[in-house]
């Protein structure tokens, strides 16, 4: 008994692979500059963003490694871009935000915090491969005598405003923790008291919020202890 095979024109086989192969590309960049969508919590961190919708100071401790900066840049991305997934549980911003994020040192709030929002420092390919999804950044501004630091991003907000984030440092001391008004400030790690008390000032009038995600190395300091004994 003779089998028919039927197979297609090489040109039609062709093409029907480039539309695999495209279809591949697009379905990786679309995972690669667009982490904000693909972002999936942990139940700890759940809970942390949970919290966000009735405090307007927060906190998450927890062990190094844990994912307490992944967490602490989605929700400032979501912020930024209003970009907000249907399961979020937190606080959502109505319109465009101000924005401040630091870490102890201008480097660290570089390697660190600027990392997890935009991408590998000083690779240009890396840009939006950070919480900040590629199509929303609309322009950086570099912060002078720090190779490959941000002094600030402009985001595209879904709304069509726009965004604005400032990256800052702890060690600058509390002047440069003064100034404007913001809707919304995340410290990565944990900030001296007087950095603290400014961050909380700078975000009163707007009715904003400020968050802390770090390890308590330092055990029960006065900002710590201001969170866990003198809960109200």
């Amino acid at each position: 008994m003779a089998l028919a095979v039927q197979t297609l024109d090489p040109a039609v086989e062709h093409q029907v692979l480039s539309r695999k192969v495209d279809l591949i590309k697009q379905i990786r960049e679309r995972e690669l500059y667009n982490q904000l969508d693909e972002y999936d919590p942990y139940p700890f961190q759940y809970r942390f963003l949970e919290t966000t919708r009735e405090c307007s100071q927060t906190v998450l401790c927890a062990g190094n490694r844990t994912g307490k900066t992944k967490v602490g840049a989605f929700l400032a991305a979501a912020a930024l871009t209003g970009r907000y997934p249907d399961w979020y549980p937190g606080r959502r911003f109505n319109g465009p935000v101000v924005v401040w994020a630091g870490g102890v040192s201008t480097e660290s709030a570089r390697d660190i915090v600027q990392a997890e929002l935009l991408g590998t420092p000083g690779d240009p390919a890396a840009l939006g491969t950070g919480m900040i999804p590629k199509d929303c950044i609309i322009d950086t501004q570099r912060k002078p005598g720090i190779p490959n630091a941000m002094a600030m991003t402009m985001v595209r907000h879904i709304s069509g405003g726009t965004s604005y984030i400032y990256f800052k440092a702890f060690l600058t001391g509390p002047e440069v923790w003064m100034g404007r008004s913001c809707d919304l400030i995340w410290l990565d790690e944990e900030a001296p008291r007087e950095i603290y008390t400014q961050a909380v000032t700078r975000t009163l009038d707007k009715r904003g919020m400020v968050y802390m995600t770090y390890t308590p190395e330092a055990g029960m300091t006065e900002t710590t202890a201001g969170f866990f004994n003198n809960l109200q």
